[in-house]
């Protein structure tokens, strides 16, 4: 796949995605309704679970980061027992002022300000990450992620937090609030060590906690997009290009789905569901994906999209050949799913090509098949197939 249509699906993938979450912070502001609090903790799970989390933790505990501790020399009057170095000179003139032999001035090195700030914005970034998987393997809502896995992330996470540094920066008055804004920006400043890692990780969690779309959009590529394949990937965005049309169609809006990677459902609009359909075909090409679209009331796919590309001009109509057959094929294994059930019409189904070089696709029409492009599809394509589904299913 070329990098333009890798970049493109991407972007429209993206797009959708954060149409989806805006809706449920208007103005930056996060509605307190079941459905947004669920969202946003799903998307805090993700974040808790990343790859930078988990990075920082792991050097914590292998005291492989790098941390650099910028310290001063603290001058101090002391009696008795004494730790560190003696300033001679300060130390006559304070005993020929006061007349006592007993006291001593003492050079200490100690850490600065800004370096136990740094520190607890590392501390802090691992807390909230503990705290986030506490949260949801208590409510055992886990979004997808396998129960183990959270427990194994937990239990480096706590490591982590018990190695001496760590512990001492969550100690005192001062380690029971959370850094301020201005430690994590320098912590992100910071050149070493894991500081701009863990302050970088602290701002994308305070911009999760209102859906801020910067954060949003690092989560959704790093927990979702990222790890699609090439053909998933396209498959996703015509997906998404459907529940577009679809929420055009109906009036209904997209509710994307962060725990797609389990149950391989895309999105929702109203009654319908948007979902990868995993099907055998004995001509399942290497490059072609399925998308079908559930009616969530009787549990019936009542449309399919084959997602399909073609390696050049010479291997275009082989490409188109194979999706429609793919797509007659899983049109009949439909109706063998039970008596409830009938054999998808064809005319409801879609093959949507990466890029078409010779085929001119028609003005849609009701009684045939929709075979349309990428940038067709994203420029609204599909309504017309949208349109016809919403009135064979809102009005039964």
């Amino acid at each position: 796949m070329s990098l333009e249509s890798i970049d493109a699906a991407l972007g429209f993938c993206l797009r959708i995605a954060l149409t989806s979450y805006e809706r449920l912070a208007p103005r930056g502001r996060i509605l307190q309704t079941s459905v947004a609090l669920a969202e946003r903790d799903a998307l805090l799970l993700a974040w808790a679970m990343s790859n930078d989390i988990d990075e920082i933790a792991q050097a914590a505990i292998g005291r492989n980061w790098g941390m650099h501790q910028s310290e001063t020399v603290e001058s101090t009057i002391k009696f008795g027992q004494i730790s560190g170095s003696i300033d001679a000179r300060e130390t006559l003139l304070q005993q020929h002022l006061t007349a006592d032999l007993s006291l001593f001035v003492v050079n200490e090195v100690l850490p600065t300000k800004a370096s136990l700030d740094q520190c607890r914005v590392v501390a802090w970034a691992l807390k909230i990450a503990c705290d986030q998987i506490l949260k949801a393997l208590h409510k055992d809502q886990c979004h997808g992620k396998p129960k183990h896995f959270l427990e194994e992330r937990l239990t480096i996470q706590k490591t982590a937090l018990a190695m001496p540094v760590l512990r001492g920066a969550l100690s005192g008055r001062l380690g029971l609030f959370l850094p301020s804004e201005a430690a994590i920006n320098n912590a992100r400043r910071s050149k070493v060590g894991l500081h701009p890692m863990a302050g970088d990780a602290m701002r994308i969690y305070q911009g999760l906690m209102r859906l801020a779309p910067f954060a949003v959009r690092r989560i959704v590529l790093e927990s979702v997009i990222n790890r699609l394949k090439s053909k998933d990937l396209f498959a996703l965005a015509g997906g998404l290009a459907m529940a577009e049309a679809l929420s055009i169609a109906s009036g209904h809006p997209v509710k994307w789905n962060s725990s797609m990677a389990s149950d391989l459902v895309m999105a929702t609009v109203g009654p319908f569901s948007l979902k990868w359909h995993k099907s055998t075909n004995v001509n399942d090409d290497a490059e072609q994906a399925t998308v079908s679209i559930n009616d969530t009331q009787t549990g019936a796919c009542i449309s399919f999209i084959q997602c399909a590309s073609s390696f050049g001009e010479a291997f275009e109509n082989k490409a188109i050949r194979v999706a429609t057959e793919s797509l007659v094929a899983i049109c009949r294994r439909e109706a063998k799913n039970g008596p409830q059930y009938v054999e998808t019409p064809l005319a409801n189904c879609a093959v949507i090509m990466r890029r078409l070089f010779n085929f001119q696709p028609e003005a849609p029409k009701s009684d045939q098949l929709t075979i349309t492009e990428f940038n067709e599809m994203s420029r609204g394509r599909l309504l017309p197939l949208a349109r016809r589904l919403c009135g064979r299913t809102l009005t039964t």
